[in-house]
């Protein structure tokens, strides 16, 4: 037999250490994608808690500026009284 030709078992070892290859890479690819997907949990989680903190300074800004111009117009009043 010629030496350059490959045999069946030859090619069977060949593929079968291309799939082991193709295997582990798959693995690490899961591996990856769950550690995103955790990761994107984590900032999701953060940032529903930035907006509702945001949301709740909002608020609280609202109330004190409502506050502001009631003071402002007690203090216009309290000036032209004088």
């Amino acid at each position: 037999m010629n030496d350059d030709k490959m045999t069946i078992s030859d090619l069977a070892r060949l593929m079968q250490g291309e799939f082991l290859g193709l295997n582990k890479r798959l693995d690490g690819l899961e591996t990856d994608v769950k550690e995103m997907k955790t990761n994107s949990n984590e900032l999701f989680s953060k940032l529903d808690k930035f907006i509702s903190l945001y949301e709740d300074s909002k608020q609280e800004m609202e109330v004190l500026a409502g506050q502001v111009r009631r003071l402002e117009v007690r203090v216009a009043k309290l000036e032209g009284g004088h």
